[in-house]
């Protein structure tokens, strides 16, 4: 199953697709991206792009649906990305999120927007998803309002519980309950 999840006029959630390398790599390089993520390549590169694109479709295929989208707009093409984690499994009751957007698109309420279709699908797609995590580093006010308005409650201070480039970093543990 593919889906087109609108989120708001001209601005949709899809499946990535072959020729978002370009985007994925303007985009995957800013500075606040690379400071406010775990798992996405620094410098990344065309390479990273292709093999992300190559992950989603095997994803896709031993899943049976996309659940790493991409946030589409429809003038500017690929601004951004959701996706979850299957913590424990696609008939498991508990997942992570984890999302991303272009600067020149932040601020405009979209995230917000976005992550609201998303959460709501996830529960419409798997009957036993009781609790929904996103995991956000304590500098990341932004992440944390984007939860907070969509219903997520902050509940409790992971220290020290991700190690990026040499650095532990403190983390907020959010959850939104079906």
């Amino acid at each position: 199953m593919s889906p087109e999840l609108p989120i708001r006029p001209g601005i949709a959630l899809t499946p990535f697709q072959e020729g978002d390398q370009h985007h994925l790599v303007l985009y995957l390089n800013d500075q606040q991206v690379q400071e406010n993520t775990a798992n996405i390549p620094t410098p990344y590169t065309h390479k990273d792009a292709d093999e992300w694109l190559a992950h989603v479709q095997q994803m896709f295929l031993e899943r049976g649906a996309h659940f790493e989208l991409a946030i589409r707009h429809e003038q500017h093409g690929l601004i951004g990305g959701i996706g979850c984690f299957m913590r424990t499994g696609l008939e498991g009751h508990r997942d992570e999120i984890g999302y991303w957007l272009a600067a020149p698109f932040r601020g405009q309420g979209i995230m917000p927007a976005a992550v609201s279709a998303y959460c709501q699908w996830l529960f419409s797609m798997r009957p036993n998803l009781a609790r929904i995590e996103a995991k956000v580093y304590t500098h990341n006010e932004a992440s944390c309002r984007v939860l907070e308005k969509n219903g997520f409650q902050k509940e409790g201070l992971m220290r020290k519980a991700t190690k990026k480039n040499d650095r532990l970093i403190d983390t907020w543990l959010w959850a939104k309950i079906r």
